[in-house]
């Protein structure tokens, strides 16, 4: 956190957790897989690192190299969309090109 410069509150908020949880696992608790998962992608180090602290810990060969997970109102997008069919997700994604060519032209492109 100190490296990355953010609060607790700012991971507790990329992670999707609360602040105090973050305050529990700071003072050595071991948080459930998936917080571990994404503190080790948000810290751009290894699970191994965070539970043992041997490694590099930059996470060398053993580094999360998953994408980083969508946050905030990208990841609601990215929920809903999956919930989606996939005749409706190509429509909606022909709508959102269009839609962006408008807002870049001032004009509608054919599809």
């Amino acid at each position: 956190m100190r490296k990355s410069g953010i609060t607790q509150k700012e991971m507790a908020g990329l992670l999707g957790i609360s602040q105090p949880a973050i305050s529990v696992y700071l003072a050595g608790r071991l948080p459930p897989p998936r917080v571990l998962l994404g503190i080790a992608r948000l810290g751009n180090t290894s699970v191994e690192w965070l539970l043992t602290g041997e490694g590099a810990a930059d996470g060398g060969d053993s580094l999360v190299r998953e994408a980083r997970p969508p946050y905030g109102k990208t990841a609601v997008m990215m929920e809903l969309w999956e919930q989606l069919p996939a005749s409706v997700q190509q429509n909606v994604l022909q709508l959102m090109r269009n839609l962006v060519d408008i807002n870049t032209d001032g004009s509608a492109k054919s599809g």
